[in-house]
């Protein structure tokens, strides 16, 4: 371990007796021990010398300096500072001169390292003669308290460590006030490994830091810097190397940043691991995008799934006190449902989660039963697929003439909004706005979000809308694709909508090479929206054909079969027969031939069709 400072002229032994500071561990229910500060006095008052040693809130000493805490290169501590947090380390440091009382340097270097707490030690005969604490006021920002004397062999700390927990909490308060009305400053962070594609020539770990940024920006953080690690594989402790987690450090620093955003899921302990080394809130993309939902969920269905989707997130991520619950604070990460006092009870959490499943299930049902209606009314469907921010809400609003939230922004659009569109014809079909998918789109949110994809699993033909101005938006496609082949709805039939034509050219314009129809359209401008509700007249309303039957009263179950099956338009009777208008598709027409006016009768029977 090294030993920081002026060690010059130091004997070895002195230097030994130093480094074995660092084995000495403090109980989380202290301060200091007896043995530490017996120790301390003992080697400061044999070289007459300041000696400074910081431990952290596990209370390991993670640095020891000769000389005053000025001249200490305190990379942990300097890592950490921010006027709005505690760095999470305490500075214990000796007075060779007896005089326990702190100095106006001892003040000044607490409160710019923002240390948890700052001791001196008079030092009298290489043995302690009083302690001084310093610490954080609980009721000012830039405030301090004093306390002591105390003695070296002090056993009650509870009051001093309610007081440094009390003064971390009103921080944190001023805080989330502050960010109620200001950005918070993000760093992002990515991982390019061996694995990583190439996309037009731009590694994938380029393309998805720039959306990540748009994500950010989507949250209400200020992005000030990125960085992307070249890895062979990912670090366990870490996700990036020890190496590039200093770098980070003096990045977050450097940029005052309040937040740190990784481009990866990362796990629980990578998260604690983290927020340890570089002494700001650390979230994941999975955690971002949670954030976003948090903030756009506007029915009780959007709500349900978010909070769903946050338990099951943070249960894995619970833990005692520590530096890591102060990025519960507020801000991006901490929003939603389930933001106000994350309840600590694992057992209760999981009730929670198996409530809010059974609700899910409920509305599943609900869901079930205006399909079931639209289907015995025959009305077709259309849900409206694609990438985040490709435009679906303004299609829905430009088709139907509704006023459903539209916004250039990424998950503008979180519960499922279905509207009336009419043919041409006084036909009518259903037109369903649906959320829209991401890169990296995680498991457990698919999941939590099924009832609401649910609804392009049942429609009857999908439109992919697709942003003809974006780039990528061939990779768009693959990533859509991939996403609903997992829900079960890849084989639909299918539509290309390639929107905002109007901000392309004939030089940046794509052409889909697809086996599926290809459709220019501006849902801003209104270009090419004949030419697809011709598409989807052709896909969903013409398969459908009027029909006249005779169905005799002895085939009374025909009747109710084709109310199920197909769109009754008007029942009138004679002497014998149950004479019926109906609208059938050929499957259903084929099944009741034989009742078809014009046909020949077969001898009616009872058996269903």
């Amino acid at each position: 371990m090294d030993i920081s400072g002026s060690t010059e002229g130091l004997k070895s032994s002195v230097i030994e007796a130093l480094e074995d500071l660092y084995s000495l561990d403090i109980p989380q229910d202290k301060l200091w021990t007896e043995e530490l500060i017996n120790t301390l006095s003992e080697i400061s008052g044999s070289i007459n010398r300041e000696i400074a040693v910081y431990i952290d809130r596990k209370g390991h000493i993670t640095d020891v300096c000769v000389g005053d805490s000025k001249i200490v290169s305190l990379n942990e501590a300097e890592g950490r500072r921010s006027k709005f947090r505690l760095s999470g380390v305490r500075c214990i440091h000796t007075h060779p001169n007896e005089n326990g009382m702190l100095s106006a340097a001892d003040i000044s270097s607490l409160k710019a390292l923002r240390l948890d707490m700052m001791a001196a030690v008079g030092v009298k005969d290489q043995k302690p003669a009083e302690i001084y604490v310093a610490l954080p006021s609980a009721l000012s920002v830039e405030d301090v308290e004093i306390f002591g004397p105390y003695s070296e062999d002090k056993e009650d700390f509870e009051a001093l460590i309610e007081y440094i927990v009390e003064a971390d909490e009103f921080l944190r308060e001023q805080h989330a006030e502050i960010l109620k009305n200001e950005q918070e400053r993000a760093v992002l962070v990515g991982v390019r490994t061996q694995e990583t594609k190439n996309i037009l020539g731009v590694s994938e770990a380029d393309i998805s830091i720039t959306e990540l940024k748009e994500l950010a920006q989507a949250a209400g953080a200020r992005v000030v810097a990125s960085i992307i690690q070249n890895r062979e594989s990912r670090d366990a402790a870490f996700l990036i190397g020890r190496g590039k987690v200093e770098e980070l450090g003096l990045l977050v620093q450097t940029n005052e940043a309040d937040l740190v955003i990784f481009d990866e899921e990362i796990s629980p302990s990578q998260q604690r691991n983290l927020e340890e080394a570089l002494g700001v809130k650390v979230i994941d993309r999975t955690g971002l995008i949670l954030d976003i939902f948090a903030q756009r969920a506007r029915s009780r269905e959007g709500k349900i799934q978010v909070e769903l989707a946050q338990l099951e997130y943070n249960l894995p991520r619970l833990q005692g006190l520590g530096f890591a619950l102060s990025r519960l604070g507020g801000g991006i990460g901490t929003r939603g449902p389930g933001e106000t006092k994350l309840e600590t009870d694992r057992r209760h959490i999981r009730r929670k989660i198996g409530t809010l499943k059974e609700q899910l299930k409920e509305i599943k049902k609900q869901r079930s039963l205006l399909r079931a209606e639209r289907k015995r009314n025959r009305v077709p469907v259309a849900a409206l697929v694609g990438y985040t921010n490709s435009g679906k809400s303004t299609l829905l609003n430009a088709l139907c003439g509704s006023n459903v939230y539209a916004e250039n922004q990424l998950f503008a659009t979180l519960d499922t909004t279905t509207r009336q569109l009419k043919m041409d014809d006084n036909d009518m079909i259903l037109v369903t706005d649906t959320v829209g998918f991401i890169r990296k789109l995680p498991h457990h949110l698919i999941d939590a979000f099924k009832s609401t994809l649910e609804e392009a699993v049942f429609a009857d033909v999908l439109v992919l809308v697709v942003d003809a101005s974006d780039p990528y938006a061939e990779d768009h496609i693959r990533i859509v694709d991939s996403i609903l082949d997992e829900l079960g709805a890849g084989q639909k039939p299918s539509i290309i909508a390639l929107n905002k034509i109007d901000k392309t050219n004939d030089d940046n314009r794509i052409r889909i090479a697809s086996d599926r129809p290809v459709i220019e359209i501006s849902a801003k401008t209104g270009y090419g929206l004949d030419n697809l509700k011709r598409y989807l007249q052709e896909m969903l309303l013409e398969v459908r054909t009027k029909v006249k039957l005779a169905i005799p009263f002895q085939d009374g179950w025909v009747l109710s079969w084709l109310y199920e099956n197909g769109k009754v338009l008007s029942v009138e009777y004679d002497e014998n027969n149950s004479i019926v208008e109906a609208e059938l598709d050929k499957e259903a027409i084929s099944r009741i031939k034989k009742y078809m006016v014009g046909s020949s009768q077969a001898e009616p029977d009872n058996r269903q069709a």
